[in-house]
């Protein structure tokens, strides 16, 4: 992707807070509770089909669609943590049918875990509609950010793009005109047609 992406996001006289080459970085607060291990979920890594189920009803006439999903990652050290919140922030790229320039989509969903016991390799997922992605191009960004006791312990981005840092709450990217956020299009597992399939690979959502 060219360097010129972000002119068109940001059209402003100075382009100075622009990052190159922090593509996946780990922002860790300091904290002795929790540790984020990957975020994956961009490209081809992210894509999954609709799953299929047996009934007596028969088969469906239409072919499985596309979602996308992103996949984090962690570690904990209590013996148990009550509750732990996870947002995901995911940004999407198209191009505008009228005015030929690039359009971004910006989704985001929290996502409240409970009862999570000390373990590595927790997973929690997230997973954006097809539609979305048909409408409005695929993901070129995706964070997540998780809080504990009231604070933020660990965030984690991974970028297909050149961005600024913390995109995510940064007003350049956010609240630019060419960027429109989109509610009901990033899904929680427990909403998702993937709700019962492996549950115990996953937390529980409160």
């Amino acid at each position: 992707m060219s360097k010129r992406f972000w002119k068109t996001l940001l059209p402003f006289a100075v382009i100075v807070a622009i990052v190159t080459g922090a593509v996946g970085q780990v922002t860790q607060p300091a904290s002795d509770k929790l540790r984020v291990r990957k975020l994956t979920g961009l490209g081809n890594k992210g894509r999954v089909f609709t799953p299929s189920f047996s009934t007596d009803m028969g088969g469906g006439i239409r072919p499985s669609r596309e979602w996308q999903a992103f996949t984090v990652t962690y570690d904990t050290a209590p013996e148990w943590i009550d509750e732990l919140l996870i947002q995901f922030h995911v940004l999407g790229m198209t191009v505008d049918p009228e005015t030929k320039r690039n359009a971004y989509s910006l989704y985001k969903v929290a996502v409240r875990y409970m009862d999570i016991e000390q373990d590595r390799n927790h997973m929690a997922i997230t997973y954006l509609r097809p539609s979305a992605i048909k409408r409005y191009g695929e993901a070129v960004a995706i964070a997540a950010i998780f809080t504990l006791d009231g604070a933020v312990v660990a965030e984690v981005s991974d970028e297909g793009v050149e961005l600024p840092p913390k995109w995510w709450e940064n007003p350049r990217v956010i609240d630019s005109p060419v960027t429109t956020v989109r509610e009901g299009y990033l899904l929680n597992r427990k909403k998702s047609p993937w709700a019962l399939i492996n549950s115990d690979d996953y937390e529980v959502i409160k």
